[in-house]
């Protein structure tokens, strides 16, 4: 039988508050991937940067750590976990068995020793993770989001000696995890307000199950400046979209990126909905699919330019019998600033963001600010411009709240520009009706 898994080691790379990466006493991960799952597991161990091996992912001989334990004890742990982890996952593949994430890590922390409760904080935090991701068919970039958080909480109880249980999660326990994020994590408002969100979750979920009993959690409620909704909305307006749309370019990897994001500016896909778009889901007029974040049953009408992207690919065979050559996210959002170079956005975006109460500001030309999803973002701002209705929009993209669309309307200067026209022209609509008269 042949068992499909990988095991690495790898430092956890993380930037301090000036924004230079953290080189010292960093800790060590283990990710272990296998049927398309990954599983991350701290090891127990930290180590500076320069004494770490990247290429045989382990501690270089002859060094030792901030505790003073050598490189040979490290690394002999770490073939130690490694021996470990292969062993659960092989023993249940033999059963026809594909073990949770979640089982691996708690059977690797009995067999490796590891002291635990049966009902710890972290535990639960785990289980968490493992459940409401089964039941929400979250994806990967999801499950690295709450495994993000975990992994931070895990770090900021080792760091500032504060043992989380449920009981003592109060006041001033949120007041050190929001200092930890915004000093040591080097976060925004936004990002430590989105934290928060998370945890509160958890901790929702964790009372439903009767884990918890501890309600002080509810009434947690930061002043956080700048998470109010009402950031900058960076999109193309309709000239920008026309001009990349019919730009002419040399390289064909770029061409088919522009191909690409012009079919999302003209269709509101996400960027996930358009990588696993099939041939099966194009009929006449319309595209039929469920989308992967929020597994929606959507119909969207093709118009000319969404339409002719196709057909530019219909003969052409892309694995999956996909419809169109979509790259990693990763590679994408990469080459399409250099696209965006190419169409010459070079427009200066001011866009404003808080640390604690330090207000910052960040100008970059637009092409900077480029991404996949700024293709979904210009579709609804564009539709709204050429006076769709917000319902219908809502139909094509999803959405289910208006406060979207009215985001969105805050950001279309032209269309603001065309409602203020009507007071130039009101006199000229008088005069007219005078003369008629």
């Amino acid at each position: 039988m042949r068992i499909k898994c990988k095991t690495n080691f790898y430092p956890e790379k993380r930037n301090n508050k000036e924004g230079k990466l953290i080189t010292d006493n960093v800790p060590i991960f283990l990710n272990f991937s296998y049927s398309g799952k990954r599983m991350v597991y701290y090891t127990g161990y930290r180590i500076d940067l320069d004494k770490w091996d990247p290429d045989k992912q382990e501690v270089k001989r002859g060094n030792f750590n901030k505790d003073g334990i050598s490189a040979t004890v490290i690394n002999n742990h770490f073939d130690e976990l490694k021996t470990t982890v292969t062993t659960i996952y092989t023993e249940q593949k033999a059963i026809k068995k594909t073990p949770t994430t979640l089982y691996i890590k708690e059977e690797l922390k009995v067999r490796m020793g590891e002291e635990r409760k049966s009902s710890s904080f972290f535990d639960r935090f785990s289980s968490f993770i493992e459940i409401e991701g089964q039941a929400n068919t979250w994806t990967a970039g999801t499950y690295t989001k709450f495994w993000t958080n975990y992994n931070h909480l895990q770090d900021f109880e080792t760091k500032k000696h504060f043992s989380i249980d449920f009981d003592n999660i109060d006041e001033a326990f949120f007041n050190k995890y929001v200092k930890y994020q915004r000093e040591d994590l080097n976060h925004r408002n936004s990002t430590i307000a989105k934290n928060l969100k998370i945890f509160k979750w958890f901790m929702n979920w964790a009372t439903r199950k009767g884990y918890n009993k501890n309600l002080a959690y509810r009434d947690y409620n930061p002043d956080l400046k700048g998470i109010s909704g009402n950031k900058k909305i960076i999109v193309l307006n309709w000239e920008e979209m026309m001009h990349l749309y019919n730009l002419k370019l040399k390289k064909n990897y770029l061409l088919q990126v522009r191909d690409v994001f012009c079919f999302l500016c003209f269709t509101g896909l996400r960027y996930s909905d358009a990588y696993n778009l099939k041939r099966s889901n194009i009929k006449d007029d319309h595209i039929e699919i469920t989308t992967i974040k929020t597994d929606d049953a959507l119909v969207i009408q093709l118009n000319q330019f969404s339409r002719a992207i196709l057909e530019k690919y219909a003969a052409i065979l892309f694995e999956d019998d996909k419809c169109l050559p979509v790259i990693s996210n990763q590679k994408f959002n990469v080459y399409l600033k250099e696209l965006g170079q190419e169409a010459e956005f070079n427009q200066p975006e001011t866009t404003v963001y808080y640390k604690g109460a330090e207000r910052k500001e960040d100008t970059f030309p637009k092409w900077k600010y480029l991404s996949t999803h700024v293709g979904r973002k210009s579709f609804v701002s564009n539709s709204l411009y050429l006076n769709i209705p917000a319902e219908v929009i809502m139909q094509w993209t999803g959405h289910k709240d208006h406060k979207m669309m009215e985001k969105y309307l805050r950001i279309n200067e032209k269309h603001k520009q065309r409602e203020m026209d009507k007071f130039n022209n009101v006199n000229r609509e008088i005069n007219k009706e005078v003369n008629e008269e």
